[in-house]
């Protein structure tokens, strides 16, 4: 997929789901009454943060689809999508049921010498790994239905980049989720208040837009490349 098509796809998920805030939001404006606004804006708050929480999960699983589509080989990409693409050998790995076929018998508690046996067929088999095809596994991404800053860290690590290249937006975060976390446990129930909810209007466009600007440019540079030494 091209730079310019992987921004399409960003922007169109992007839109809708603005769109969708925006009909809401001109919804409770035109209500004539304070207190209607103010337990509806309770609603809109919590789908705010829902529409955050999906289009984080597109965003990142965008990236990682695209990635997989390139047919790159492990040792073409960065260690951490190579390791996620060899999930199941790293299974096999620290499998302790897999034992030596010498030893299995003769000494089949022996946990050292069967630790050390399946490293050594891993290392016997590392270029044969770093052949393998990218072909990182659908689950991969997964938002936690807890958007913070630990999981936008996490998300960021899983796919290659700086764990703190969206810091400025991990306060605004936290504090729309402890909001909405609020009234999901029944508080807040006198509603919101109209300096409140503009901010987190606010913070759902800008939290949208930093995430949109880190992955297409991560996407355009080829961010998810190996370091030629």
């Amino acid at each position: 997929m091209s730079l310019s098509n992987f921004q399409e796809q960003i922007e169109a998920e992007r839109e809708w789901r603005e769109d969708e805030i925006r009909f809401l939001d001109n919804s409770q404006r035109r209500m004539t009454k304070l207190e209607d606004q103010m337990r509806i804006r309770r609603s809109i708050v919590c789908l705010i943060y829902a529409h955050i929480e999906g289009f984080v999960q597109f965003a990142f699983s965008l990236y990682i689809d695209e990635i997989n589509k390139k047919n790159l080989l492990c040792s073409q990409v960065t260690p951490v999508i190579a390791a996620a693409t060899l999930h199941k050998e790293f299974i096999a790995l620290n499998n302790k049921d897999k034992k030596s076929r010498v030893f299995k018998k003769s000494l089949p508690n022996e946990t050292k010498l069967h630790t050390l046996f399946r490293q050594v067929e891993f290392v016997e088999n590392i270029t044969t790994i770093h052949g393998h095809i990218v072909k990182v596994p659908d689950g991969y991404i997964n938002t936690e239905s807890n958007v913070g800053q630990q999981v936008l860290e996490k998300l960021l690590y899983q796919v290659g980049l700086e764990y703190k290249d969206l810091k400025d937006i991990y306060a605004p975060l936290n504090k729309l989720l402890n909001v909405r976390n609020d009234i999901s446990h029944g508080k807040k129930r006198q509603g919101i208040e109209n300096k409140d909810y503009e901010e987190y209007i606010n913070c759902c466009k800008s939290i949208i837009s930093s995430i949109s600007r880190r992955l297409t440019m991560a996407y355009g540079k080829n961010e998810f490349l190996a370091k030629v030494i």
